[in-house]
């Protein structure tokens, strides 16, 4: 018998993003290009330029990225917002490869039944549009990890059934450890009716240093896309740091990536 084909474990940069958020200033168009072509070049899959809803430049950064980067997948971050979700809709114009992510708050702990309907008809509203601009839309659930399971579970299935074609996890304010974190997956894996039709991330923050180990759990549940960056920068204490991660997933026989650590060395300093 000829062995099982390894899976292949998308890697996906939010240093732009998510990492610039632990920088002193923000970083110019040229710095984000030249950052973006580095990280293009050690052939990582997706690279998320940018919040333009957020940060003006954002939107003139990721159009720019879009021109030049042709290998990897330009990502854009945009809220729940139909005007956000255009903006980033345009800036990514350029690139055959381009791909919307859309996040929607899912911690509804002290949510009415009318308040989580609201948010699944914003989910199901905002997706569909993102699916007319992009064949390539994300769905992120932020805060997934302090949200009601069986919520958080209506909310993927309502993502998917509008069109995402991933979904991730979010562990926004770093919270969850690695047991909590293992029921969470679990949960979201044997409840969502439609989870299949979709890849599935995770996007770990390292507030308590469980980043790195939660990411890695994740790929034992079927996760096959994890969002990381490069030394681990972002907001308060960070995220998973991507060259620890790629480095745990070349050493397991089951999981490929590639992803190119040799060029990191050389990156460019961010800051």
């Amino acid at each position: 018998m000829s062995p099982d084909p390894k899976s292949q474990i998308t890697i996906f940069d939010t240093t732009l993003r998510d990492g610039e958020l632990a920088l002193p200033a923000k970083l110019s168009i040229q710095q984000k290009l030249q950052f973006a072509q580095q990280l293009e070049a050690m052939c990582v899959d997706v690279i998320e330029v940018g919040y333009p809803g957020a940060y003006r430049n954002d939107s003139d950064a990721l159009f720019m990225v879009s021109k030049r980067v042709k290998r990897a997948i330009v990502c854009g971050l945009a809220g729940s917002k139909l005007d956000e979700i255009a903006s980033v809709a345009i800036a990514l114009k350029p690139t055959l490869q381009g791909r919307i992510n859309i996040f929607t708050s899912t911690n509804s702990l002290d949510a009415s039944p009318l308040d989580q309907a609201q948010t699944l008809d914003v989910i199901r509203e905002s997706v569909s549009l993102a699916r007319n601009y992009r064949d390539d839309v994300q769905w992120t659930a932020f805060d997934a990890t302090r949200s009601q399971p069986d919520f958080l579970c209506r909310a993927i299935e309502t993502a998917v059934r509008s069109g995402a074609t991933t979904i991730s996890l979010a562990d926004s304010l770093g919270v969850a450890s690695p047991l909590t974190f293992a029921q969470l997956l679990e949960s979201v894996t044997n409840r969502v009716p439609n989870i299949e039709q979709a890849r599935i991330a995770v996007h770990c923050h390292d507030d308590l240093g469980f980043a790195l180990e939660n990411s890695l759990l994740a790929l034992e549940y079927g996760i096959r896309q994890i969002e990381c960056s490069v030394n681990g920068l972002g907001a308060r204490k960070g995220n998973a740091n991507l060259a620890n991660v790629v480095q745990a997933i070349q050493r397991d026989s089951h999981y490929t990536v590639n992803t190119d650590l040799t060029l990191l060395d050389c990156s460019f300093e961010l800051g």
